[in-house]
């Protein structure tokens, strides 16, 4: 039932900048985003693998669904880094950690887990 509660969450604070977001929301809320992408890539790679024409109704529709997805659920996801940086005690800014090649990764990893801040 948390995964579903933080999965809500994760949209109904899709423009919430300045608040901060608990380690176990956030992970609950890329929990859920991960499911969601692994089923419609799923679903993806089986049209394109498993049917008759590669490019049929099917896979077409999967793309589009899939690049949708991927699109929606940017803004909520900046978001979601923006409030557990905020509540780590980090600027929001942050997130162009990410930018980094390699190392940027590591060190989001590595910001992302550390213990809330308790103000």
């Amino acid at each position: 039932m948390e995964l579903v509660n933080s999965f809500k969450l994760f949209w109904i604070r899709m423009l919430d900048y300045k608040g901060t977001t608990s380690r176990r929301e956030f992970w609950w809320g890329v929990l859920g985003n991960a499911i969601i992408m692994i089923v419609l890539l799923a679903l993806l790679l089986f049209s394109l693998i498993y049917t008759d024409t590669p490019i049929n109704n099917f896979s077409i529709t999967m793309i589009i669904l899939f690049s949708i997805f991927c699109i929606i659920e940017l803004l909520p996801s900046i978001t979601l880094i923006i409030r557990r940086m905020h509540d780590i005690g980090k600027s929001g800014f942050y997130i162009f950690v990410l930018f980094i090649p390699i190392f940027g990764f590591i060190w989001y990893l590595t910001l992302v887990t550390r213990p809330s801040k308790n103000i």
